[in-house]
């Protein structure tokens, strides 16, 4: 299997698989605090929730976090394939393929906060395991995001600098623009950015399609 497939069907079965877990499995297998509730008591109820099955809860995190690794690994390969010396955008495609393995690494970090407030609430340190919980629950969500935005951002500018396939220009701008939005609406109260991460999901999928699709 070349890099490109496998670039493609990581990133085609990537976000699938993250959005059904985090959107879908995890309300409906593990539960957590009620909507509204916020602060430490939402903190005791994800981690009492996740604590009634211990084995279940380490399953979805385990498929969730993989369906997010998979998406990452597929940026990642996708990067390097538009680098070499002399093409356009190759410098962008090289700082993503940098950034994403790291971007990554904190995400696999973040989710470990939860694993670690689950170890500390097992053994009756409540007030280790709230640190962690919190932890585990925003660290996750903001900046780590940021620069993933900004890579896949990079990836996309890159291949409609390179590529003359008009589905993967078509792709590639979807993701610079989508990506660009989110990276600044980031930095204000910018209501669309549920929407935008969905096209984002979708427009992931559909890369890793054609990739596939071109074989090569």
């Amino acid at each position: 299997m070349s890099a490109k497939t496998l670039a493609g069907y990581l990133l085609a079965l990537g976000p699938i698989v993250m959005l059904v877990t985090f959107i879908f499995l995890f309300d409906a297998l593990i539960g957590g605090a009620e909507e509204g509730v916020v602060g430490e008591a939402k903190i005791k109820a994800d981690i009492a929730a996740g604590m009634e099955n211990f084995a279940l809860t380490k399953i979805v995190a385990f498929l969730g976090l993989g369906g997010m690794m998979a998406m990452a690994l597929g940026y990642t390969l996708w990067a390097r394939l538009l680098q070499g010396e002399g093409k356009k955008g190759a410098t962008l495609a090289t700082v993503a393929s940098l950034a994403i393995p790291v971007v990554a690494a904190g995400m696999m970090m973040s989710m470990d906060f939860n694993f670690g407030a689950a170890d500390a609430w097992d053994k009756g340190d409540t007030s280790s395991a709230l640190i962690l919980g919190a932890a585990g629950e925003y660290t996750g969500s903001n900046i780590h995001w940021v620069f993933l935005m900004l890579s896949v951002g990079f990836i996309g500018l890159a291949t409609v600098l390179q590529v003359t396939d008009k589905v993967s220009r078509s792709i590639g701008g979807i993701l610079a623009v989508v990506t660009l939005v989110m990276f600044i609406g980031w930095f204000g109260d910018f209501e669309a950015l549920d929407f935008l991460w969905m096209i984002w999901m979708l427009a992931t999928v559909a890369a890793g399609i054609n990739l596939v699709r071109q074989k090569a």
